[in-house]
């Protein structure tokens, strides 16, 4: 039998053995996110062309500073993947709680709860393989991301990394390839545009390519729309504008214009050159005109 001292000493060490095992087991799952915060990394994807090798980082010329990109698309973006981005530290657990009890419900894997800073873990350092494996590695690196960036540099990363189409990589590329523009001159109906085909562009771009929205597109949008408005991303006038344009021209289905949208003109969204930092609420009175420029974030809606 052991001696009391000798006892304590044995389960100290046994305690710092476990626990150094576990800051180990951690340190090996988690994903090297610590890159991300200075310098480029190097991504393999397999579009339908073949495998292609892109190196992307700020300095890359794809890389496109996230102040430079509509807000429009950064607001669409967000409350499309992640309305709640600005809430969380890495992990929604109201989403995960929610996809737990649907997916017990359809008894199969049918919606996932992936924030933007996981898609970000997972785009830069993961396969899209659904197993638990994956999905502990993903949580343990979006904890860790959200400690070492702040949320403009994972969306930054975001939007520089995302898939729009098939070989359509990165925001700069969509803005091209769809839009024959430059990021920082998208739309709110471009933003929409590009929001609704996340995060499965190859299954939901159909509308997108063909420049005609399908069923499941018209909703999709109008969805993403209405929410804009009920953040307070996008004012009255241009969320009428944007619904009654938005099957690229054509008003959205269902959607029916009031008598005094008549009246009172058509608003055409056009960029900003300064818009107001990401987060900021502005509510300015709108000239008599039947043209505006967009605001940044309006009153929020009662």
């Amino acid at each position: 039998m052991l001696r009391p001292d000798l006892k304590k000493r044995s389960t100290l060490i046994s305690i710092v053995g476990g626990v150094s095992g576990l800051f180990l087991l951690l340190f090996v799952l988690t994903p090297p996110v610590w890159t991300l915060k200075h310098g480029t990394i190097s991504l393999v994807r397999w579009p339908k062309s073949g495998q292609q090798t892109f190196e992307v980082g700020p300095g890359q010329a794809n890389w496109v500073p996230i102040k430079t990109v509509s807000h429009h698309v950064i607001n669409a973006i967000v409350v499309a993947e992640d309305a709640r981005f600005y809430e969380h530290f890495g992990l929604d657990l109201r989403e995960i709680r929610s996809s737990i009890e649907f997916n017990m419900e359809q008894k199969r894997y049918a919606r996932g709860a992936s924030t933007i800073t996981q898609q970000v873990v997972k785009m830069a350092f993961l396969g899209s393989d659904k197993n638990l494996l994956r999905k502990t590695r993903e949580a343990l690196g979006a904890l860790l991301l959200e400690q070492l960036l702040d949320k403009e540099q994972i969306l930054e990363w975001y939007i520089n990394l995302v898939e729009f189409g098939d070989g359509v990589f990165g925001i700069k590329a969509a803005a091209v390839h769809f839009f024959e523009t430059t990021p920082e001159l998208l739309t709110i109906q471009d933003g929409a545009h590009l929001a609704l085909v996340l995060p499965s562009p190859n299954r939901w771009s159909k509308g997108l390519r063909q420049k005609e929205l399908t069923t499941f597109g018209h909703k999709r949008y109008s969805q993403i729309i209405e929410e804009m408005y009920k953040q307070g991303f996008i004012t009255e006038p241009l969320r009428k504008s944007a619904l009654a344009t938005g099957d690229f021209g054509r008003p959205i289905e269902g959607y029916e214009p009031e008598q005094e949208a008549n009246e009172g003109g058509i608003y055409i969204d056009l960029p900003g050159n300064e818009p107001p930092p990401f987060g900021h609420k502005e509510q300015k009175r709108r000239p008599k005109a039947d043209i505006t420029h967009p605001l940044k974030r309006a009153a929020p809606r009662p």
